[in-house]
């Protein structure tokens, strides 16, 4: 069985969604990232503030639902102070952590994510001045690579920010990029749609749906959202850990095992 072709996954993911009755366009464009990306291909300016947001906000989506962010957005924004980067590296991180917690926001990490603010901020200042803007590196080498340098490098490295954080954060700026979290990498995986034998690494992950969107012409972070949304609790939730293949439109390639059992004796 071979996965669908870019252009059948990506209309296949549109038109499943829409009979779900899911208004994708909506979403995707509340989230803010392909808009970022549009913005930045125009010529914005992403400065530390925006800088700052885009990171906090990959933070909090750090293993738990996104839709509850979504709903207090501009909460979380008067929390953080309006994402004034001289501001939170004053700012108590138990009183942050605190407040982040009482919308119902907060994660496993959120009491060391706000002890390591201060330092991540001093981080990104370090970046603005080595390389003359933080636009000018996050435009430096390609997504994966940032990514990997603010997850791993010695003088770059941001606290309690792994790979596929560093991605939200670089799309949260305007990078056209996918971020390879459980969803993405379990959907393109040996043991759902097959474009891999076992499931993906982060940085193939990324790689593919970067790939995929060229050749379907869109916007990669357009179609990693889609592929989200496909499969998010919340949601489309079509192909989660526990996925309703009976609504999904690609059950004839698909490699999940419940609609391909092996029948006794065979």
């Amino acid at each position: 069985m071979a996965p669908p072709s870019a252009h059948e996954l990506l209309s296949g993911l549109q038109n499943v969604l829409t009979q779900q009755g899911l208004d994708y366009e909506r979403i995707i464009q509340d989230f803010g990232q392909v808009a970022a990306s549009e913005a930045r291909a125009n010529g914005r300016v992403f400065d530390l503030r925006d800088h700052v947001r885009g990171l906090l906000l990959s933070q909090l989506s750090n293993q738990r639902p996104w839709k509850p962010i979504a709903q207090n957005l501009c909460k979380i924004s008067r929390i953080f102070l309006a994402y004034d980067p001289d501001a939170l590296q004053q700012a108590k991180p138990e009183s942050l952590a605190n407040a982040v917690c009482t919308i119902r926001c907060g994660n496993r990490s959120i009491l060391q994510q706000m002890n390591a603010l201060a330092g991540n901020i001093a981080t990104l200042r370090r970046l603005e001045q080595d390389f003359g803007s933080l636009d000018s590196f996050v435009t430096s080498d390609s997504p994966f690579a940032i990514a990997r340098t603010l997850s791993t490098s010695r003088r770059y490295k941001m606290n309690f920010v792994g790979p596929a954080l560093a991605l939200e954060y670089l799309r949260n700026v305007g990078i056209r990029a996918a971020k390879p979290d459980v969803h993405v990498l379990r959907i393109l995986g040996g043991e759902r749609l097959g474009y891999f034998h076992g499931q993906p690494t982060e940085e193939q992950a990324v790689t593919l749906v970067a790939g995929l969107a060229d050749e379907s012409g869109c916007n990669a972070t357009y179609f990693d959202n889609l592929l989200w949304l496909f499969c998010a609790t919340n949601y489309g939730n079509i192909c989660g850990a526990r996925p309703r293949c009976g609504v999904c439109r690609f059950r004839q390639s698909c490699r999940h095992p419940a609609d391909h059992p092996v029948l006794s004796g065979s």
